[in-house]
């Protein structure tokens, strides 16, 4: 069944030096106008020799390039992810109209920056972006995660089994 990109998000929360399970409390990211995919397809090695009629390939090593989420400019984001600026963060990017992944979820560990965007005319919303300049592969955790909306701005992500 299809679902809509109503709630879709991106959760963050310092990162701590223990091992990478992505449980504890996250904040929304920022009200997302637009979210880029947290997975990049592998590049592309040819392997083509002059005894191939046609073009080989096989299966190179994925790009990991910033992701740039926009939304609207408010204080509370911007001033929230300011004071995460140059350090790792946990990010969770989650899939499906229920708000807490129930269609997917990603994980990383990153790091997270905000600017203003251009302002380019009259009578326009002003808007933001976050680029996150991941670290870590991300990785499909939708049934290793359990995401609560705590309906504060604040999530709990705990450890399935």
């Amino acid at each position: 069944m299809a679902s809509t990109s109503y709630k879709t998000r991106v959760i963050i929360k310092e990162h701590t030096d223990k091992e990478a399970d992505f449980a504890g409390t996250y904040n929304l990211l920022l009200a997302a106008k637009s979210i880029p995919s947290p997975a990049s397809p592998p590049n592309t090695v040819e392997s083509t020799t002059m005894e191939d009629d046609q073009q080989t390939f096989e299966k190179g090593i994925k790009t990991a390039d910033s992701r740039e989420i926009t939304g609207n400019l408010e204080k509370d984001y911007l001033d929230k992810i300011e004071k995460l600026n140059d350090k790792k963060v946990d990010i969770i990017h989650l899939y499906g109209t229920d708000g807490i992944g129930g269609v997917a979820k990603y994980a990383y560990v990153g790091s997270v920056t905000a600017t203003p965007n251009d302002v380019s005319g009259v009578d326009e919303i002003l808007e933001m972006t976050a680029t996150v300049i991941p670290s870590t592969a991300s990785e499909l955790v939708t049934d290793k995660l359990k995401v609560v909306d705590n309906n504060d701005g604040t999530f709990t992500v705990t450890v399935v089994g």
